[in-house]
């Protein structure tokens, strides 16, 4: 796994200098924009929620319906240490 050019929440620029044209209605291109963010900020919130449940009980509070499936190895999985038998 590999992440590149990543920046930090904190250095992503709020404002940033763009070229006006009488094509691009800027008020829509504003709403969309908060709107993405309100978006951003409720799956954040839903992230945290989600790793402070598995911090205080545990790798198998949250699981996704598909790990209860026939031959789904996730719950035996999140007992051994670092996903292999020792």
């Amino acid at each position: 796994m590999v992440a590149n050019h990543v920046i930090p929440e904190n250095k992503i620029p709020k404002e940033e200098n763009v070229q006006l044209d009488f094509f691009t209605d800027y008020e829509e291109l504003r709403q969309k924009q908060e709107a993405e963010a309100k978006g951003f900020a409720r799956e954040k919130r839903m992230q945290k929620a989600l790793l402070d449940i598995k911090k205080k009980y545990g790798k198998n509070a949250v699981l996704k319906g598909m790990n209860f499936e026939e031959g789904a190895t996730t719950v035996e999985r999140n007992g051994q240490v670092g996903g292999h038998k020792a």
